[in-house]
Parts: C-alpha cells; sequence; structure tokens
C-alpha cells in the first residue's frame, strides 16, 4: 500500500498568501483607469446663442484624440460639417495635452487643448481657427469599454473673426457630445502581483519535490 504523503503547512500557507495577494492586483470595476485614447464613432455639435440653437448637426466620422499629447490638422477627424460650415479638429498648446480617466461608470476628460478650423459663408479665405474644448464628462461601460454622452460646452466669448450672422460672440457657445470607445493604458503591476507570480514559482518548486 503506497505511502500517504502530508501537504506541509508551509504549502497550505502559500496557497492562502497567494489568494489574499491575488485580490489585491486586480482592479475592481469602480476602480479609476487611466484612459489612452478616446477612438469616437459619432457626435453632435451645436452652435448656441444663449438658448436658442443656431445651428446643430449630428456626424457619424470616426476619429482619435490621443491623449498625452498634441494632434495638428487633419489627424483627429476629417471635415465635418455644420450646415453651410465645415469644422476640422485638432489639439494644441498652451492648454495641457489631453487626458482622460475613467471612475466605475463615469468617464471624464480635459479636453480644453481641442481646438476647430472653420470654413464656410462669411469666414475669412483659409479658415477660422479657435479653442472649442472644455472639461467633458460622460458615461462609461466598464464591461465594453464604450462611453456616451461624453459632452462639454464652450463659451466662443472673447473669439474675433465670427460671422455677425451668427449673434454676439459673447452669447454664443458651442456644445460637443462624442460616443465611441476608450482605449485604456496599462494598469503597472504592483508589489502583490510580483508576490503572486514568485510565489507560483515556489510553488511548483514545492509541488515538484512532493511528488519525488
Amino acid at each position: 500500500m503506497p505511502k500517504k504523503q502530508l501537504v506541509p503547512r508551509s504549502y497550505k500557507l502559500i496557497v492562502a498568501l497567494l489568494m489574499v495577494s491575488a485580490l489585491w492586483f486586480v482592479p475592481g470595476k469602480s476602480e479609476a483607469l487611466t484612459v489612452s485614447e478616446l477612438d469616437f464613432t459619432n457626435g453632435s455639435i451645436a452652435l448656441k446663442n444663449g438658448g436658442t440653437t443656431v445651428l446643430s448637426s449630428n456626424f457619424t466620422r470616426n476619429g482619435q484624440i490621443i491623449m498625452g499629447q498634441y494632434q495638428p490638422l487633419p489627424n483627429i477627424i476629417a471635415p465635418v460639417p455644420l450646415g453651410p460650415y465645415t469644422f476640422s479638429l485638432f489639439t494644441s498648446g498652451p492648454n495641457p495635452f489631453p487626458s482622460s480617466s475613467t471612475s466605475g461608470s463615469t468617464i471624464t476628460a480635459d479636453l480644453t487643448a481641442l481646438g476647430a478650423k472653420f470654413t464656410g459663408p462669411l469666414i475669412p479665405v483659409g479658415g477660422l481657427t479657435f479653442n472649442i474644448g472644455g472639461a467633458a464628462t460622460g458615461i462609461f461601460n466598464t464591461v465594453t469599454n464604450a462611453f456616451t454622452g461624453l459632452t462639454w460646452t464652450h463659451n466662443l466669448g472673447g473669439t474675433s473673426g465670427l460671422p455677425g450672422a451668427w449673434g454676439n460672440p459673447a452669447n454664443l457657445s458651442l456644445q460637443f457630445t462624442l460616443n465611441g470607445t476608450a482605449q485604456l493604458a496599462a494598469v503597472p503591476l504592483p508589489g502583490a502581483a510580483i508576490f503572486f507570480l514568485s510565489g507560483l514559482s515556489g510553488l511548483a518548486i514545492l509541488r515538484k519535490r512532493l511528488s519525488v
């Protein structure tokens, strides 16, 4: 009759510690995560004079806003129509690089570096460029990484060169909404993860010795 081998207490202790450490470094759904890129597939823009909508448009063109860097024209999206006008997006200083993060079902983004180039009636030849960025907030799906209703409003007061038909610049604002998918930055492994991996190696060696 083969002799029954006993499992050392140290083996059981290592297994317990590994299970606890695994819980430490597996990110929870409510944990804040850094976004590396916003891939939007559709959205809307509305030009408002006070509470009145002057122009509005829904668009279905894909675009990408990359976090941590500036994107010159036309890297973000191809020109999008807004009534008789078209606009293209870019990011530039002196505002900080775009950044974004998620926390549970909420996504926020600092898009203050976002600018637009407008072309169309009563706009100077070559187009008019001005800042349209802001602090955006939307809804985040923790399963699919999709975001919806990422919205911000930018007041155009102080912007020169706007068509007079739009109204007094002090009363004008642009409202943007984007929908798409967020690319999340890789989460660095904390010390618990290193402990977990080294523990796995130790278990493998111990198991091999027990089987001899």
